[in-house]
């Protein structure tokens, strides 16, 4: 005779049969995530390899009013403010992905003479400096951002590693930008910040054979492009990827587009406090897709993880939590790193964002990057300790017993995930429940777990045919 179908609460369930967490995946440290990108195949040139781990972008950014040494932050998939009104145009670092694209984009051979126009920090323009550019023109628009950029270079002594590799930095204004240019113009140009259109001002100052990178306005969103010049008034361009930045402030954007003479730029705040940096990281990655490069399908992707996990940052600004909001956007940056297979940066992630504000769903999908299933299971049990009532890796441990064959144990797991508070999904357990009790031949129990499992799932196709299946079983 069948056992009861009826849903019971888990409570028979013995988390002390489960495996205790031995692996705790966290954030790798700058160099290391620099050389995963290597073995990924996204950075090519050993140069900028080189480069890159040893020029953080930590030291560029605000710092981060949380002090944990074992926090990478500046090694994750996230944005970094290196301003601290993270509203103002190109306020942010962006990743070591995108900018390992883009530098690499530039082919800097030693000697170069470069351009960089809106500078982000001065993370790029150590990069710049460290792959060989001999002179470099720094053009920050506003005089508030370009007079903090060279007090925190001078800060960290920058000034004289680029006299010891020989390398002569200028800042300026938009104003001053065009003047003074090498004699056949410059080898490189960057432009961080998005432009409505080819900046012809800008390549009319690109040596012959010199290339420039720009982001430009199209209906898809900016677009980076590098243009070469070919000959007198000849140029030839080409996509490569949507790059979703800021767009440059309309002035400036005319004055490098169309050699229109300058006119005024309003300046931008630049009032700075501990406060004001607290708040600069809680928002730095309010919206998903800022500063990614990369296809319209994975940028429609991450806004989707992004949309799916609640904000936390509702109420007061002062009653925010810093660390509450770091581990949620790790958490969604993670979930993005799992849908796109790369397992062990995702894991990496969930744990730091465990780390800084234990919740279940990192707890959770941390144990489903293992390919050990005791892992696996080790942190399922750490999300039900966390939350008893987060349903979802009641679920996960059922899966984990049916696929080894234990399914008179999984029934219990499924009613528990059924019965849990804080579950959404109910009705993946219902479907599993009814694969159990089907593996068991408990064909009327499976029938009826499969009704409701269609009752709340009720596109899905393999439902359809389980229960046609269980039908004719009991005609």
């Amino acid at each position: 005779m069948e056992k009861d179908w009826s849903v019971q609460d888990g409570s028979d369930c013995d988390l002390n049969e489960l495996p205790l967490v031995r692996t705790w995946p966290s954030l790798a440290p700058h160099a290391e995530a620099v050389e995963r990108l290597v073995l990924m195949g996204a950075i090519e040139d050993d140069e900028i390899r080189d480069v890159l781990m040893r020029t953080p972008r930590g030291v560029h950014a605000l710092p981060l009013p949380i002090c944990e040494e074992s926090v990478h932050i500046e090694s994750s998939a996230l944005r970094m403010p290196w301003w601290s009104d993270v509203d103002a145009p190109n306020s942010l670092l962006p990743g070591i992905y995108e900018t390992a694209q883009v530098i690499q984009m530039m082919e800097i051979v030693p000697g170069d003479s470069v351009m960089l126009v809106a500078p982000r920090g001065n993370w790029w323009t150590e990069v710049l400096m460290q792959l060989g550019a001999s002179r470099l023109r720094v053009v920050e628009i506003d005089d508030g951002r370009r007079e903090e950029l060279q007090r925190r270079w001078d800060e960290l002594r920058l000034d004289i590693v680029a006299d010891a590799v020989g390398c002569s930095v200028e800042w300026c204004g938009l104003g001053e930008a065009y003047e003074d240019a090498p004699e056949g113009g410059w080898n490189r140009i960057l432009v961080t910040g998005g432009l409505p259109r080819v900046p012809i001002g800008l390549l009319m100052r690109l040596s012959y054979e010199g290339i420039a990178v720009a982001a430009i306005g199209e209906e898809t969103g900016t677009v980076l492009q590098t243009m070469t010049r070919q000959a007198e008034g000849e140029f030839q361009a080409h996509w490569l990827a949507i790059w979703n930045v800021d767009m440059l402030q309309d002035e400036a954007a005319q004055r490098l587009c169309d050699m229109s003479p300058l006119t005024e730029i309003a300046p931008l705040d630049s009032i700075e406090s501990a406060r004001s940096n607290k708040l600069a990281w809680i928002r730095a990655n309010d919206e998903p897709t800022r500063d990614r490069l990369g296809p319209a399908a994975l940028l429609d992707m991450i806004e989707e993880v992004w949309r799916e996990v609640s904000a936390t940052t509702e109420g007061e600004e002062e009653d925010i939590g810093l660390r509450e909001v770091l581990a949620q956007d790790l958490f969604r940056m993670g979930n993005v790193l799992q849908r796109l297979g790369i397992l062990r940066v995702a894991a990496e992630h969930h744990g730091t964002s465990y780390l800084l504000s234990p919740s279940p769903e990192a707890a959770c999908y941390l144990g489903m990057t293992f390919s050990s299933e005791e892992d696996g299971l080790a942190w399922q049990r750490k999300a039900i300790e966390t939350n008893p009532n987060y349903g979802g890796s009641w679920n996960e441990i059922g899966e984990s017993l049916l696929q080894r064959g234990e399914a008179e144990r999984a029934i219990k797991w499924f009613r528990g995930a059924i019965n849990s508070m804080n579950y959404c999904e109910r009705g993946a357990a219902w479907a599993n429940l009814a694969r159990a009790h089907l593996e068991l031949g408990q064909s009327t129990s499976a029938l009826f777990a499969a009704q409701e499992a269609a009752s709340l799932m009720p596109e899905e196709e393999e439902l359809d045919e389980l229960l046609e299946q269980l039908g004719e079983a009991l005609v």
